[in-house]
């Protein structure tokens, strides 16, 4: 059956050729924004899965009057929160924004996750389990001075690797590390020792600021135990002078709703052009019904079944559809390919994340929709009765 399937559609060459352009165009669409989908989809989850297990509390510098907090106000908050039900650990750490003239993983026309200066204190070092691990070179360790780990995508922006030397604020730090794509804020990251990232964050401070006194860090990272109420927790933090926390949990559920909405509007627009690439599948169905009306009659009168011509058409709708998507899958590949690869050059945000199941899905999806497409007239063509189909032709 497959081998006259083929046998009728490369009879009328062109007609097939353009109806597969049509499915193939909504799998391209389907390909593209599913990918970006997924991209989406994989960043949320990954960037989920970093912050867990603990509260980010940013010290905002002022108290709940708008007045400059008192350098020693986050170690009191910090001492505080210890004893806060459920806090396992305080820890202290320093992220500034990485501030570049000329271009590189500091230009503002980059695309992607914010270039950010990171420092921890051995302390945080037990608690980042999830973090991604270092693909060249080596972490940090005790002791090393003007020494940094760079993300994959400062890397490649900056054109920096294991040796090379970059600045920050006018300072030298030689990079010992290079960490693995995680499609994370820590792609785009720089981590030093958190001396002298404290020492970096001193520097970001607006001269008409400099003279007062600061706080050693920018946030404290709050490790919290298992079965934690961390909207509770997060809520009593607010309370406390120049402190802004926010519930890990609450953030993730918002994250889901926005990636949720995104979905259904992205691929509500490739269901369109497939829909309308299902339309040529009917008109083509139907004109090939009526171009074989002679033919349906003469193999019913010999003997083939309603079932027979039934199973003929939609197989030949199901063949149009797996070349339409197997067309579209490949060029929407290409298409995906080209942008990440060269997003990547550049160390920009790779948008897309062309995945098995993804690839899957669109395939089987354009079949099953070719099916459809395809059945009217194919149940057209079954019931036609074989006298009526001869005289027709005569």
């Amino acid at each position: 059956m497959i081998l006259a399937v083929l046998h009728n559609l490369r009879s009328r060459a062109l007609r097939t050729a353009l109806t597969v352009g049509g499915i193939a165009i909504g799998i391209i669409a389907l390909v593209v924004v599913g990918s970006l989908a997924e991209r989406l989809q994989m960043i949320v989850t990954r960037s989920n899965a970093l912050n867990s297990d603990e509260i980010f509390a940013v010290n905002t510098g002022f108290d709940r009057e708008g007045s400059v907090a008192a350098a020693d106000s986050l170690n009191r908050a910090a001492r505080r929160i210890r004893t806060f039900r459920g806090v396992r650990d305080v820890v202290a750490e320093v992220i500034v924004p990485y501030g570049v003239s000329g271009g590189g993983a500091g230009d503002p026309t980059r695309f992607g996750p914010p270039a950010l200066v990171f420092g921890f204190p051995p302390a945080a070092r037990a608690y980042q389990t999830a973090a991604p691990q270092i693909t060249a070179g080596r972490d940090l360790r005790p002791g090393d001075e003007r020494a940094a780990v760079i993300g994959a995508d400062f890397a490649a922006a900056a054109n920096a690797g294991v040796g090379s030397t970059i600045a920050i604020y006018g300072n030298s730090f030689h990079v010992v590390g290079i960490i693995e794509k995680s499609f994370t804020l820590f792609d785009a990251a720089v981590v030093v020792p958190f001396g002298e990232a404290q020492q970096l964050m001193l520097q970001d401070v607006p001269p008409t600021l400099a003279t007062l006194p600061h706080a050693p860090a920018t946030a404290l990272m709050v490790v919290v135990g298992p079965h934690t109420d961390t909207g509770l927790l997060a809520r009593r933090i607010n309370l406390l002078t120049g402190l802004q926390a926010h519930d890990p949990k609450a953030t993730a559920a918002s994250f889901a709703s926005v990636t949720s909405i995104f979905d259904a509007i992205i691929f509500g627009a490739a269901l369109i052009a497939l829909v309308v690439g299902a339309f040529t599948i009917v008109n083509t169905m139907t004109i090939a019904v009526t171009e074989r009306t002679r033919e349906i009659g003469i193999r019913k009168a010999v003997g083939a079944g309603d079932g027979d011509i039934l199973r003929e058409f939609v197989v030949e709708a199901a063949v149009i559809g797996a070349l339409g998507a197997v067309a579209g899958i490949v060029a929407g590949a290409l298409i995906v390919g080209i942008v990440n690869a060269r997003n990547a050059e550049v160390g920009n945000l790779e948008l897309f994340a062309l995945t098995p199941r993804l690839i899957a899905g669109s395939f089987a999806f354009a079949v099953l929709l070719s099916i459809i497409a395809g059945l009217v007239p194919a149940l057209s063509a079954a019931r036609l009765d074989p006298t009526e189909a001869l005289r027709r032709t005569a």
